[in-house]
């Protein structure tokens, strides 16, 4: 071969390969070539080096999509009915009761629609200085040295039990195992699981294929390692703590809060001098019908789940430096909201 003859200016291209296909040591090799080309963009053989790639697994994501969504639609329904429900109904238990499925829907959706955003946005990555793990808010990286082992879950000595609050696509939290101490899991399932161990704690996760997983993890330690990661972790409670760091986003918060107390106790303080007030306007501008006045609490219900809404939509946009702007947008129209709902309420106050 004339190659090393001629002169020529190396280019560094780096295949990979998803873990599905890796079915042969020959392809999972590719992951960590780079083939040197020339000036012709022709591969100049014998001159293959280890690179340091990053190896993206993620975990199985459709049923647990599909479940949250189903389960995220039928809360959405149940506020709805909820909602109308109490528009109708008269003073006693019945308005009580028909606050109920409300009231779930504003805690429940807030908490499936992060757990979808988490389960989407989750990846496991694994390369010769470390592993990453994400689920949503979650980061933890893990330098090489620190990691003892990984295995499937099947072959550890102590049989693993899991957080009691779970789900199709939400298998989260820290759980002790007996024999085993502390085992975090960031999974979509609770079968065929690979365990990672360190010296704090076992981290349990779900990649798709996890023999792909642990193969892929044994071919990068065999490399060594260049500069292993800096440990570090991130939990989404030091979001909140970022949030109430920041002066804007403090005030805003506050006032939204005080002025949506404020409108709650306005609003049950009117009730019991009346029986019936009007709840709204006629298209001509004429009162509308007459309602028991039980049901000014409406306004206060659906500005607290408005003011939820803007609270995690804000959270969402403060990650990062270039939306924080909007970010406190939203916070700022939940602290305008109760305003408005007062406005609302001196004006039915006022025509009796």
């Amino acid at each position: 071969m004339g190659w090393g003859c001629r002169p020529f200016q190396p280019y560094s291209a780096v295949f990979l390969i998803e873990p599905e296909q890796a079915d042969s040591k020959a392809a999972c090799l590719l992951r960590f070539c780079s083939i040197s080309l020339n000036t012709e963009g022709n591969p100049v053989y014998g001159i293959n080096r280890p690179v340091n790639t990053e190896l993206v697994f993620l975990p199985d994501r459709r049923r647990g999509m599909i479940y949250q969504a189903g389960v995220m639609i039928l809360l959405a329904i149940l506020g709805l009915q909820g909602l109308w429900q109490a528009s109708q109904a008269r003073i006693g238990p019945a308005f009580l009761l028909s606050l109920l499925p409300l009231t779930v829907a504003a805690i429940g959706l807030p908490l499936l629609a992060y757990r979808a955003y988490a389960l989407q946005t989750a990846t496991y990555v694994i390369q010769r200085n470390g592993i990453r793990l994400r689920w949503g808010l979650r980061l933890e990286e893990i330098p090489i040295s620190s990691v003892l082992w990984v295995h499937p879950a099947d072959e550890l000595e102590s049989k693993l039990s899991y957080p009691w609050l779970r789900w199709p696509g939400a298998v989260l939290g820290v759980h002790q195992v007996v024999g085993l101490g502390p085992v975090e899991y960031l999974a979509s399932r609770t079968q065929r699981l690979v365990c990672i161990g360190t010296e704090g704690r076992i981290f349990a996760i779900s990649p798709a294929d996890p023999q792909a997983f642990i193969y892929q993890f044994q071919r990068l330690i065999e490399l060594g390692s260049f500069s292993p990661l800096t440990s570090n972790s991130v939990y989404p409670g030091m979001l909140l703590r970022r949030v109430w760091a920041s002066r804007p986003a403090r005030y805003l918060l506050l006032a939204g809060s005080i002025l949506s107390l404020a409108l709650l106790v306005w609003a049950s303080l009117a009730i019991p001098a009346r029986v019936e007030v009007h709840l709204g306007f006629e298209p001509d501008g004429s009162p509308g019908d007459l309602v028991p006045a039980l049901q000014l609490l409406l306004l206060p219900v659906l500005n607290a789940i408005f003011f939820a809404i803007d609270f995690f939509l804000g959270l969402f946009l403060f990650r990062r430096e270039s939306s924080q702007t909007l970010a406190y947008l939203a916070w700022g129209m939940g602290a305008a909201l109760p305003l408005l709902f007062m406005v609302a309420i001196f004006f039915i106050l006022q025509i009796g």
